[in-house]
């Protein structure tokens, strides 16, 4: 469980950081901790304190658009079971928007879907989901966790492709019957 809390701190702390870049003051969830079990050996559990018991962060600020943002970071593969944390809660989109921010992490990486050209997966960003626009996936609604604003740039063309060239194989010896 401690690697969980360890990365949830850390997307928080990088959801936090692109907040105030663009001009939020956000308010980060504290986690707590409770000493629990018997009297003679008692131990010290953490315990998260989320905001309605779904939201990691509240952001606010005076200029429109979205002034009051209510923000769930999680990662790409927990975000159905966020959107089932998130979706009762009743928070009026005029009033704030709730959104979901799911991490898409890891080392940037070649697109292998294209075999002629180089083409790099986006990688360091959450996606953000909306629940005004019912959690719709909307590639463009994306924040950059970095410096870097954009998939680096491909470097060279790539040379063309040489015909194969054919590697005589050793034939394998027939394998004596055994006697």
């Amino acid at each position: 469980m401690g690697g969980n809390v360890r990365k949830g701190n850390r997307l928080q702390l990088l959801a936090r950081k692109a907040l105030e870049a663009d001009g939020y003051v956000v308010h980060t969830s504290v986690r707590t901790s409770t000493k629990v079990g018997p009297p003679w050996k008692p131990f010290w559990v953490s315990q998260s304190n989320d905001v309605f018991n779904a939201f990691d962060l509240i952001a606010t600020r005076n200029d429109p658009p979205r002034p009051l943002r209510f923000i769930q970071v999680t990662t790409t593969k927990m975000v159905s079971e966020r959107i089932k944390k998130v979706d009762p809660i009743p928070i009026s989109p005029a009033a704030a928007s709730s959104e979901i921010w799911a991490y898409v992490g890891g080392q940037p990486r070649l697109d292998r879907r294209f075999k002629d050209k180089k083409v790099w997966l986006p990688r360091n960003f959450f996606q953000v989901y909306y629940k005004e626009r019912n959690w719709a996936l909307d590639p463009a609604e994306r924040v950059f966790a970095s410096a870097q604003e954009a998939p680096p740039a491909p470097e060279e063309e790539p040379a063309p492709m040489e015909a194969p060239v054919e590697v005589p194989r050793r034939r394998r010896r027939a394998q004596q019957p055994k006697a």
